[in-house]
């Protein structure tokens, strides 16, 4: 029996494969001139929305998700797209750092999945409350529902929110040892994103969780082995057009260079980088890599200081 289509396009879009993706969404879609509320319909509208965002365009996805349910609607029975459009809309809405109407929308979503005992909506929900838990610093909460994810992947089955619940576990416990520069909580973290890795490699994808790996080396003290998984994964992303992970590495490379004392050179990663999070309107990226761009400066004038110090 062959797989429904929108769930190729989804494993697709888990494999960064979004070229793929996108050739079978908008093939099935113009079969039925995307009209129609069938849950079939409904997930390959949600599947166009994450692939759009995905791309840097997540007011695009709104639009076209808002459009889409006012002239077809899912039907009132059909839980799992109910789930699937509120789980889209406020993973868009956490990416524009609307953060009280995506919390409002995934609450909702999470109650229904949970009432339906859809245990693999669940986690899709889950996965989207942890990332942006994370994004606003709450480390502790964003843990344990990672957790929750990795408790629950045996029961849903495959390789997929097993290798998510490690990632996501990882991503904590590196922040908690990037703050406190706890040595042995970013080897740890290093731990959990190679077995992610490996998970994401059998399945076909290369490259997963290099930059957190990276972040943990440049922490550790090995700013050629960050360097290098860094530039390694930058094409990656390049390729499939995921520029929101594109400009969080081009940041990261900056960083790198920080690090190393260049800091001129820092600050056109960063101004790069700010470019694209402009672009994608990431409110996020936008003020963290400002913030590095000033500190950089700052940075650069000490360093100027001390040696006119010591010329002196």
């Amino acid at each position: 029996m062959n797989e429904p289509a929108h769930q190729t396009a989804r494993d697709l879009i888990r494999l960064c494969d979004l070229d793929g993706a996108s050739r079978i969404v908008d093939s099935e879609l113009q079969r039925c001139d995307d009209e129609g509320s069938s849950a079939d319909v409904w997930n390959l509208r949600c599947a166009r929305a994450d692939l759009t965002r995905l791309r840097g365009h997540a007011e695009e996805a709104l639009v076209y998700l808002s459009a889409k349910e006012k002239a077809n609607p899912p039907e009132s029975d059909d839980v799992p797209s109910l789930i699937a459009l509120k789980k889209t809309c406020g993973y868009c809405q956490g990416m524009l750092g609307k953060y009280a109407i995506s919390d409002k929308l995934l609450e909702e979503a999470e109650k229904l999945a949970r009432n339906a005992g859809l245990l693999e909506l669940l986690c899709e929900v889950w996965h989207s409350q942890a990332w942006f838990l994370y994004v606003r610093l709450n480390f502790e909460s964003s843990d344990r529902l990672f957790r929750e994810i990795l408790s629950a992947s045996e029961q849903v089955g495959g390789w997929y929110f097993r290798a998510i619940g490690l990632w996501g576990i990882g991503k904590n416990i590196m922040m908690r040892g990037h703050v406190n520069s706890d040595a042995t909580l970013l080897t740890e973290a290093l731990r959990w994103f190679e077995e992610s890795h490996d998970l994401f490699a059998a399945a076909g994808r290369q490259r997963y969780a290099y930059g957190d790996m990276a972040v943990c080396h440049l922490d550790l003290g090995d700013d050629q082995k960050s360097l290098e998984l860094l530039e390694d994964l930058l094409p990656v992303y390049a390729e499939a057009g995921s520029v929101h992970s594109y400009q969080v590495t081009i940041a990261n490379i900056g960083n790198v260079y920080r690090y190393r004392g260049d800091y001129l050179r820092a600050i056109d990663y960063y101004r790069t980088a700010v470019e694209y999070a402009q672009e994608i309107k990431d409110p996020v990226s936008i003020r963290k890599w400002t913030y590095n761009i000033r500190l950089s400066y700052s940075l650069l004038r000490q360093s100027v200081e001390r040696m006119r110090t010591t010329a002196d």
